[in-house]
């Protein structure tokens, strides 16, 4: 397999920053810290261009906060990352990785996948359905008990070496990686790309 580099150059750069500042700040706007950076884009794009085209970032800590899942039925421990820097630089990452990992998706993978939510999964198992000769009459549901806190970090950092020969992406990619304790967190718009097997 053929491993892709001068990733990093697209990732930093300025119109991909300000993409992200506007992309990130969608459904927040009324928020303070996000009116702050939104209203003052091409300040916080330097900001944001300084920090990694310098390497200097390193991912702020987290929130810790404990939320109800009334479909699941359970509490889940949410890592909630901090606006800035740290939404807007991993949708920096993310609006250049994803092209890159959806090719290598399995076509009817649904969590985290734009246009693939829960009715496009629906739709396909649906189908299936009623086209089986076999009169299919069981669904297996199933759930992996905290997923996202089992997650092995260095299985997922070296599922990225295997593809990205680029190593600036890939400081990039282990700095957000390792900026939990345990497994990956929750709440970071990277979480359910970095889980999804590829």
């Amino acid at each position: 397999m053929k491993r892709i580099g001068y990733l990093y150059e697209q990732i930093i750069d300025k119109d991909n920053i300000r993409k992200a500042i506007i992309n990130s700040s969608k459904g927040k706007r009324k928020r303070i810290n996000v009116i702050k950076v939104y209203d003052n884009i091409e300040h916080y794009t330097e900001i944001i261009y300084k920090m990694l085209s310098e390497k200097s970032y390193v991912p702020s800590k987290y929130k810790i906060s404990i939320i109800y899942d009334s479909g699941n039925k359970k509490f889940r421990e949410i890592s909630k990352p901090r606006y800035f820097p740290d939404q807007v630089i991993h949708y920096c990452l993310m609006q250049v990785l994803e092209p890159i990992l959806l090719k290598k998706f399995y076509l009817y993978s649904c969590g985290s996948i734009p246009r693939r939510g829960t009715s496009f999964g629906h739709k396909h198992l649906r189908r299936w359905l009623d086209r089986d000769i076999k009169n299919t009459k069981y669904c297996l549901k199933m759930d992996i008990r905290k997923f996202y806190p089992s997650i092995d970090k260095t299985i997922i950092k070296n599922k990225f070496i295997k593809i990205i020969k680029d190593k600036d992406t890939l400081w990039l990619i282990n700095s957000i990686v390792d900026s939990d304790c345990t497994g990956i967190p929750l709440d970071n718009y990277t979480s359910g790309w970095f889980s999804i097997s590829f």
